[in-house]
């Protein structure tokens, strides 16, 4: 249900006329809808460093954050949220997704990056570990290149070295289908939108559990098809926030609070391969990511002003590409040293390659996507990070382990 039902009964060329009367004042009003609506928030950049710290810190080892794989949950959620609210809007706005458009979007955000890191892989991964022959490191290579990395793994426990990028092809196959199940959402009776997305998400986390006692660990924990609760859930509080409009100071405190506690009780005993992690826990992470990106949409909420720190914001802003580059550092040095060695040389490295590859491929193409233009242009206001556009209504509100 649009925002501005109006728009649709305005030709087409009263408003770009500007015709005066009720068009041209429905023109106004989605102007400042959409500029209200694309407006950055800080906060969501926060969230992304936490999740990515957490993740970082769990891959060398740190003491406290061996469970810091549940950062991956709150991606999925964060990315779920924001594609959907994007896919909304364009409908809202233009009555259609030009797929072409949000595809080709896709590809220049998170490819480029990609394909330099597996390029800088290959140049170095046959000397760092002789152990796999060139062949093998391109075949991983491959499965990372084409999206495939979540099922190989899940099923034949490759690539060797590139196991963090399963959560890459997670979301990117989210991308693929999405934009047709808003289209179909968007069919469907507003008051049932809900209730759908809630079923849907009930129907993939009990197919998750069923999978997780069928087949176990493995090969439940890295699938796209075991995975997607998280993203629908995000698209769940998308299409809530989108109807219940502003969130009270109170509330936004309330569930911050509520969020911590479950991201907390996450880390303590949400222990790796332990049944209760993937049955329960990751529900509660999602609760976790609701709770947070509630409060994140709030600017005067304790969560939203600890998050919009600078030093997270910063972090949050190259997160994808530090999620990109970290993992096979973890993999080399948690072996050389300790974890209070691993932990400081890891995250330093990830940072300055993660900067290398933003301002040498990510921040110069950041032009070019905004050229694709549409309703979302001012979506890239500012820079893009993590794999998603980072856009999100200040009212309301893409990589991974």
């Amino acid at each position: 249900m649009p925002i501005f039902p109006g728009l649709a009964k305005c030709p087409t060329a009263a408003l770009q006329n500007n015709n005066r009367g009720g068009c041209a004042a429905a023109k106004i009003k989605m102007e400042t809808w959409v500029a209200l609506l694309l407006r950055y928030n800080p906060a969501l950049d926060g969230l992304r460093a936490v999740a990515v710290v957490l993740v970082i810190s769990d891959h060398c080892g740190v003491p406290v954050f061996d469970q810091g794989y549940f950062g991956v949950d709150l991606f999925f959620v964060l990315s779920g949220f924001l594609i959907t609210r994007l896919l909304v809007d364009e409908i809202d706005a233009t009555g259609r997704i030009e797929l072409w458009r949000f595809y080709l979007r896709r590809l220049l955000r998170l490819a480029p990056a990609l394909l330099l890191f597996l390029a800088a892989y290959m140049l170095i991964a046959p000397s760092i570990w002789p152990q796999f022959d060139f062949l093998l490191h391109l075949r991983d290579a491959a499965l990372v290149g084409f999206y495939l990395s979540d099922y190989s793994q899940a099923f034949w426990h490759n690539p060797k070295v590139l196991i963090h990028t399963w959560s890459l092809s997670v979301e990117e196959h989210f991308y693929l289908i999405w934009p047709f199940a808003v289209l179909l959402l968007a069919r469907i009776e507003p008051r049932w939108r809900l209730a759908v997305l809630f079923g849907l998400y009930l129907l993939a986390s009990a197919w998750r559990i069923f999978e997780y006692e069928t087949v176990g660990w493995n090969a439940t924990y890295y699938r796209f098809d075991t995975r997607i609760s998280g993203l629908v859930c995000g698209a769940l509080l998308a299409t809530f926030l989108q109807h219940k409009g502003p969130i009270s100071e109170k509330a936004a405190n309330a569930a911050g609070l509520i969020a911590w506690t479950a991201l907390v009780i996450c880390l303590s005993i949400g222990f790796w391969e332990a049944p209760w992690s993937l049955v329960v826990m990751t529900n509660l992470a999602h609760v976790a990511a609701i709770g947070l990106l509630i409060a994140a949409s709030t600017k005067n909420s304790w969560v939203s002003s600890i998050l919009s720190a600078p030093p997270l914001v910063a972090i949050g802003i190259i997160s994808y590409g530090m999620y990109l580059w970290h993992y096979p550092a973890a993999l080399y040095f948690r072996e050389l040293t300790p974890w209070y060695l691993t932990g400081p040389i890891v995250l330093s490295f990830s940072i300055v390659m993660a900067m290398v590859s933003y301002l040498t491929i990510e921040r110069p193409l950041q032009k070019y996507r905004r050229s694709l233009g549409g309703h979302q242009r001012n979506a890239e206001a500012k820079p893009v990070s993590a794999g998603d556009d980072r856009a999100l209504p200040t009212a309301t509100a893409p990589a991974t382990t």
